[in-house]
C-alpha cells in the first residue's frame, strides 16, 4: 500500500468514525435486526433453524449497508460540496482515492462481521465454516464498493442519498436475506436470484453449513464483482 492510499485510508476511517447516522445505519441496524428477528419468529425462513437462515442474511446487510449504501452517499455528498474537485489539483490518483475508500470499508466490514458473529452465536447459532466464506465476502465486498462508488460518482448529494436507501430497502425485501425467496411469486423470484445480494446469502448459508454452495450463485455474485468495480471505474470522474 502506497503511503498516500495508507493515509487516505485512516482518513476516511476516522471520518466513518465520527458518522453517527451512517454507523447507526451500517453497524447498528445489522445488530438490531438480528437480536429482534432471533428472538421473536416472524419471518419465514423455509426448511431447517430459523437462526442458521437468519445469520447469514444479516451478515449480507451489514456487509451492503458498508459496502454500498456508505460508500455511495459519502461520494455523493463529497462530490456535492466539492471536496472531490480538490483531489483533481492534488497528486492523488484515482487508484489511490478509490482504492481507499474500499479499503476502509472492508476494515469497517471485517469488524461487523465478528461482532454479528458473536451476537449470532449467543442466540444459538453454530456455524460449521468451509473455506470458500472468505471468498463470498470478498467477492460481495467487491460488487457493492463497485456498485456504491458508480452510485457516487453519477450522483451528488440528496440524490445519491435518496439512491442508495431506496436500492438498500429493495434489497433487503426481494433479494431473500431475510426470508426465503420461496415466499415471492415465481417471476419475481427469478429475477431476484440473479441480484448480488441474494447470491450472497444463499452462499454465506451454504460456507456456515460445511458446503460450497451453488455453482449458479458462484456465477452470479462473481459477474457482479466483475461488473461493479468495472462501473466504478469508468463512471468515476474528479468533476
Amino acid at each position: 500500500m502506497t503511503s498516500v492510499r495508507s493515509t487516505l485510508t485512516r482518513s476516511e476511517l476516522k471520518v466513518a468514525a465520527r458518522d453517527g447516522e451512517q454507523l447507526l445505519l451500517t453497524a447498528g441496524l445489522p445488530v438490531l435486526l438480528l437480536v429482534f428477528f432471533g428472538l421473536i419468529d416472524v419471518l419465514p425462513s423455509g426448511e431447517g433453524d430459523r437462526i442458521d437462515f437468519l445469520v447469514p442474511g444479516i451478515l449480507v446487510v451489514a456487509l451492503l449497508g458498508t459496502g454500498f449504501v456508505r460508500l455511495a452517499i459519502a461520494l455523493g455528498f463529497d462530490r456535492a460540496f466539492g471536496a472531490i474537485d480538490r483531489y483533481a489539483v492534488s497528486p492523488v490518483k484515482v487508484v489511490d482515492f478509490l482504492s481507499s475508500r474500499a479499503l476502509a470499508s472492508a476494515v469497517i466490514a471485517v469488524v461487523q462481521l465478528l461482532v454479528l458473529t458473536g451476537v449470532g452465536m449467543a442466540l444459538g447459532w453454530r456455524p460449521a465454516f468451509h473455506p470458500g466464506f472468505v471468498a463470498v465476502v470478498a467477492l460481495a465486498l467487491a460488487a457493492f464498493f463497485g456498485l456504491g462508488l458508480a452510485l457516487g460518482s453519477t450522483a451528488e448529494g440528496l440524490r445519491s442519498l435518496a439512491l442508495a436507501n431506496t436500492a438498500y430497502i429493495v434489497l433487503l425485501l426481494f433479494s431473500g436475506v431475510v426470508f426465503d425467496l420461496g415466499e415471492l411469486p415465481g417471476g419475481v423470484a427469478s429475477v431476484a436470484r440473479l441480484l448480488p445480494t441474494s447470491a450472497a446469502a444463499e452462499l454465506l448459508r451454504s460456507t456456515t453449513e460445511a458446503a460450497s454452495g451453488s455453482m449458479g450463485d458462484w456465477l452470479v455474485l462473481l459477474a457482479w464483482a466483475i461488473v461493479g468495480p468495472a462501473l466504478a471505474v469508468r463512471t468515476f470522474r474528479w468533476r
